[in-house]
């Protein structure tokens, strides 16, 4: 018999059925350090609720974008502000 790894996430469920995640979940998620979410949180990638990074809670939108943002950078070998701009491009052209 073959054993599946097993992946656990924690997350918060909102009323809203979105899932909310810390700064630390979320940089797990993403595989990225603080650094770089302060920096998609900076160039307004991201839109985290919260006063400050230790009380930051990110959604699954935000994770999405982030994904996405970072993707674009690599493959288009843009800056993240390049990458903002891009994926707002993106969500206006989607709606």
């Amino acid at each position: 018999m073959v054993s599946t790894p097993i992946h656990v996430i924690e997350a918060e469920l909102l009323e809203d059925g979105d899932f909310c995640f810390d700064l630390p979940r979320f940089c797990s998620l993403l595989h990225c350090n603080e650094g770089e979410a302060v920096q998609l949180v900076r160039y307004g990638v991201i839109h985290p609720e919260g006063s400050g990074p230790q009380h930051w809670r990110f959604r699954s939108l935000d994770l999405y974008r982030a994904r996405l943002s970072r993707r674009l950078a690599r493959d288009l070998e843009i800056d993240l502000a390049g990458a903002a701009l891009a994926v707002d491009l993106l969500e206006r052209l989607r709606h």
